[in-house]
């Protein structure tokens, strides 16, 4: 019943109660029979007597209408201001949303989330199109419109809005819709609350529950009692263990026994002082391997201080240890045969150089060189080499005793350190058995390959105060060696360490002596053994040092191909011999060739071709006057390289010859196959002419060799008339030596030229 019914029937009652009253109060004073000025009076009194009964009643009545509505009034304001410090305790905005008018209200706090100047109109439609994000708005117009059908009891949506301010924020959305008699939704009410922190840190919280799941490193939660109450997966793939196996349980079970109480006890000082640890700890799996960690355990406390757990984040180091171990190794050790390398004996050198002094006891270190190595490669390949290789380690190392080490320097270049007591019997003894070792042919896929080795070996204290002296001298006790004709060992001595001083200086004053022009090209004569007459020449480099006057290429040369010049002084012999042959030509003598001797350096490294090209245009001379000369060991080691080089050469149109024939390991098929056009033979065979027989069948074989192949001969070394005579009689073509002149300088020469043949 509405308030205007409850006022009629009110009044209603009151009418009736009135109406009675006055009826029956008159028909009473009637029936007293009262004369009619009483009755008057008494009229007039019950009149005024029912007017103050009725104001009383009147009065009473307002008097308790108006306390129950100021009663009613104060519990409402009352449940208002709960209801406004519940909202403001929670931080929430109120809204009402009258779907009939459309019209919006907005409590200040809704309008300081969403941004909105305080007076300002806001309507639904509005927001939802200016502030909702574009992904969130159709779930939660979704949510929405269920609810308005009556499919949800109420609607609670999280999403975000834009902000004028730039960027957004979470809010969540919570409230009910109003229903009429029809149970039609005309109101929705509810309350907003900025929830952007907590989404924030539910996203925090899902990443490192991911990263707790998914991280490679073991992760283990443990309460103050020191009870695990949480692992992640990689704890269970590192140690071996299921989650519910260790849940409950303490992390003693992980202990390897590796570790005494002074380490644990250290390690829980250092948590309870700083709240932290870090190091590394040996620990064992599930089954029973024991393996290194590093480990971090932090102890978690909470807003009082009070410890409530502890976290440990662990990393499996045996990977990385193993990984440490094998990159040690590799960084001593030679990949292809295993042994120490040089960084390794090195170390070892130096260790044992200090333990024998501090016991005055000896040492030895035996450095082998193998012979000719280069040519199995280049002939078989490095495969090959490499098998080469690991067969003569295995060889040398069987030969090692306990103690000794083995090492490859590099290339075939080995070492071995003998520490017990090492004396120059039985260095030498030692040096022998390699020597007999390395001399078994290697059979490589089938092929027998016969190689030797170059031993120099060295004595602590006698050669060498420390590791890298000792390795010095015996390197160059090596050189030694094959200097005295490869497949021998050698004693280093303090003569060698004068050489070794005494080639340093060279090889620093032979890049001097090419840019200040101290070269020099001398000149041997060859003469026609039948006609007597002067045929050509051979140009031979010297060194007119400043201070040290001649200095031989014996001497010279050697360190020019250490030093990588020989290519520069090949070039510089052959611009200036090709000079002056034409110089010579055209004074009128009548010479057929000047030989220029070509470096094996300079064929390997160098363009020869295009040298000699450009030494001939440049000085205007004939191909054919030219003649290149190499020597047979070079044209063996450089094999099809040479080969290919002396074709391009012979279609320039330069003479070709093979210098000290007799001395190598020429191939007659490669010789045969070789566009040469003179063989030179080797003063070894000349220089005891007439009276060796043995001598004298060797040339009379070169010669004969020679002629049948179409070849020239010239024979080096001709010192005396016999010597001329007999060669002449076995049928050689040319001479040159010192029965005709010793190397001289180009003026000297050309008085010879003048003077003609004695």
């Amino acid at each position: 019943m509405n308030s205007t019914a409850s006022a009629a029937f009110i009044t209603l009652k009151y009418l009736i109660l009135a109406t009675v009253w006055i009826l029956f109060s008159d028909y009473l004073l009637v029936l007293m029979g009262l004369d009619a000025a009483t009755q008057q009076a008494l009229q007039s009194a019950k009149g005024v007597a029912f007017v103050l009964v009725t104001s009383a009643l009147l009065f009473f009545s307002a008097r308790y209408q108006l306390r129950k509505r100021r009663q009613q009034e104060e519990a409402l304001r009352q449940s208002g201001e709960r209801l406004s410090l519940a909202l403001d305790g929670a931080n929430d905005g109120l809204w009402d949303w009258d779907l009939q008018s459309g019209s919006l209200y907005l409590s200040a706090r809704s309008r300081e989330i969403l941004c909105l100047p305080d007076g300002s109109t806001a309507d639904m439609q509005t927001l939802w199109r200016n502030q909702l994000a574009d992904e969130d708005q159709q779930l939660t117009r979704a949510a929405l419109v269920s609810h308005l059908r009556g499919e949800t009891e109420r609607v609670d949506r999280t999403y975000r809005l834009r902000l004028a301010t730039g960027g957004h924020c979470w809010v969540q959305a919570s409230g009910r819709a109003v229903r009429n008699a029809q149970g039609r939704a005309v109101r929705l009410t509810g309350v907003l609350r900025d929830v952007t922190e907590r989404v924030e840190r539910e996203h925090r919280l899902r990443q490192a529950s991911a990263m707790f799941d998914c991280t490679s490193e073991g992760m283990l939660i443990c309460d103050a009692e020191q009870n695990i109450i949480d692992v992640n997966n990689a704890f269970c793939e590192i140690t071996g263990y299921r989650a519910e196996e260790v849940i409950g349980r303490q992390p003693v079970l992980l202990a390897s026994g590796r570790h005494d109480n002074a380490f644990y006890q250290h390690m829980w000082q250092q948590i309870k002082a700083t709240g932290r640890w870090s190091g590394e700890i040996w620990n064992r799996r599930k089954d029973g391997e024991v393996y290194p960690q590093w480990q971090n355990i932090i102890a978690v406390t909470d807003h009082l201080g009070q410890l409530t757990h502890y976290v440990a984040v662990f990393a499996d180091m045996s990977l990385i240890k193993r990984s440490q171990e094998e990159i040690d190794y590799l960084a001593h050790h030679d990949p292809l045969t295993k042994l120490p390398n040089r960084l390794l004996i090195t170390e070892r050198l130096t260790t044992a150089v200090s333990r024998a002094r501090r016991q005055q006891q000896r040492l030895g270190l035996v450095f082998v060189d193998l012979d000719r190595f280069k040519g199995v490669n280049d002939s078989l390949g490095h495969s090959l080499g490499d098998q080469l290789l690991l067969t003569a380690a295995r060889r040398m190392d069987h030969l090692c005793e306990e103690g000794d080490t083995l090492a490859r320097l590099g290339g075939d270049e080995f070492v071995i350190l003998v520490e017990r007591r090492a004396a120059v019997e039985e260095l030498s003894r030692l040096a022998e058995r390699i020597q007999l070792a390395l001399s078994a042919p290697f059979q490589l896929e089938g092929q027998l390959v016969h190689m030797t080795a170059s031993l120099g070996l060295s004595l602590f204290p006698d050669d060498g105060q420390d590791g890298a002296d000792l390795l010095k001298n015996a390197d160059s006790a090596v050189t030694l060696a094959k200097q005295r004709g490869r497949n021998n060992y050698a004693f280093y001595t303090q003569a060698l360490t004068e050489q070794a001083r005494r080639r340093m200086s060279l090889e620093s004053d032979l890049h001097l002596a090419l840019q200040r022009g101290q070269l020099r090209v001398y000149y041997q004569l060859q003469k026609d053994l039948r006609s007597g007459q002067w045929a050509g020449l051979e140009a031979l480099v010297r060194w007119q040092h400043p201070e040290q006057g001649i200095i031989p290429p014996n001497e010279f040369l050697p360190v020019a191909r250490h030093a990588g010049l020989m290519g520069d002084i090949d070039e510089f012999v052959l611009h200036q011999a090709c000079r002056q042959m034409r110089l010579w030509l055209d004074a009128g003598y009548p010479l057929r060739s000047m030989a220029v001797n070509m470096s094996g350096y300079w064929m390997e490294r160098g363009d020869v071709v295009s040298s000699a090209r450009a030494a001939l245009t440049q000085c205007g001379l004939e191909a054919s006057h030219l003649e290149l000369e190499v020597t047979e060991d070079e044209v063996m080691q450089h094999g099809e390289q040479s080969e290919l080089l002396l074709d391009r050469l012979a279609e320039l149109g330069v003479r070709l010859a093979i210098d000290d024939f007799g001395t190598g390991y020429s191939s007659l098929l490669r010789l045969k196959r070789m566009p040469v056009n003179k063989l030179k033979i080797d003063r070894g065979f000349i220089s005891d002419l007439p009276g060796s027989g043995s001598d004298s069948a060797m040339a009379r074989a070169i010669i004969a060799l020679g002629k049948s192949l179409q070849l020239s001969i010239t024979a080096e070394g001709i010192e005396t008339p016999a010597q001329e005579a007999l060669l002449r009689e076995f049928g050689c073509d040319t001479g040159q030596g010192y029965l005709y002149n010793a190397p001289l300088p180009a003026a000297e020469v050309e008085r010879l030229l003048a003077a003609g043949p004695a």
